[in-house]
């Protein structure tokens, strides 16, 4: 969820350093293994799995908020990680022969070019990743807001106006699907195409419902933050505390 969570200037390195190691891993294994296997399996894992994610808490919140204030926070991370995230990464894997050879020839400057998204977004996203922390990355904010397990479940609630949030609201969102994009222009495959087309109408069904999570939670000071950030398409210049919490 995009709920912003973290104190000013907090910095989560372990899950920043975490996602930028996954894909020099995985870089380095194809690299060895001399064909893409690794980096796009990891990358179909990942986002299919969010994608999943998504579909089934949005529109449901409510419920899932009641099943897990019963049960905590390590509950929705084994309902989460082990079962929905689990349960896809299985599915891609035993999956792979066939959509791994879903493939094009030819373009080598879309290669490069996709290539040069990918560390880019790679780069961008891990800022934002060091200025959100787990709670983004796992949705512990969506399901455990305040009054409703976030300080039993120790899940800080706040906007975070700093890094990349201080140019376009959904820094995460925008690299998400350039991620995607650019790793299927890398590797050339057609499978990944089909993600991003999916990331994309997923996205269109989350975002209205999460915003107006964040209108009802937040209130004025998300308002605010909305007339001032872009949704996807960055400022020139980031705004500042000041703005922010101006009334003019």
């Amino acid at each position: 969820m995009a709920s912003r969570v973290g104190a000013r200037g907090e910095m989560h390195l372990v899950p920043a350093v975490a996602w930028v190691a996954a894909f020099v891993i995985c870089g380095v294994g194809d690299l060895l293994l001399g064909r893409w296997i690794l980096t796009p399996l990891f990358v179909a894992a990942f986002y299919g799995g969010m994608v999943v994610i998504d579909l089934v808490t949005y529109p449901v919140l409510s419920l899932w908020r009641s099943w897990l204030r019963r049960r905590g926070i390590v509950a929705w991370y084994v309902v989460e990680v082990g079962i929905l995230w689990g349960g896809t990464t299985l599915a891609l894997i035993l999956l792979a022969p066939i959509w791994l050879g879903w493939s094009w020839q030819g373009a080598f400057p879309l290669q490069l070019l996709g290539g040069l998204v990918l560390i880019v977004s790679v780069g961008v996203g891990t800022w934002a990743v060091a200025k959100m922390g787990w709670a983004r990355l796992l949705f512990a904010g969506a399901l455990f807001p305040p009054g409703a397990g976030a300080e039993e479940n120790n899940v800080p609630q706040r906007l975070v106006l700093e890094g990349p949030y201080r140019y376009v609201r959904n820094p995460l969102y925008v690299t998400d699907f350039l991620l995607i994009a650019g790793t299927a222009l890398l590797t050339r495959n057609l499978g990944l195409v089909l993600l991003a087309v999916l990331y994309l109408a997923q996205l269109a069904l989350q975002l209205p419902l999460e915003e107006r999570e964040l209108r009802q939670r937040f209130g004025e000071s998300y308002r605010r933050y909305c007339e001032l950030v872009p949704r996807f398409v960055p400022r020139r210049r980031p705004v500042g505390r000041r703005d922010l919490t101006s009334d003019g």
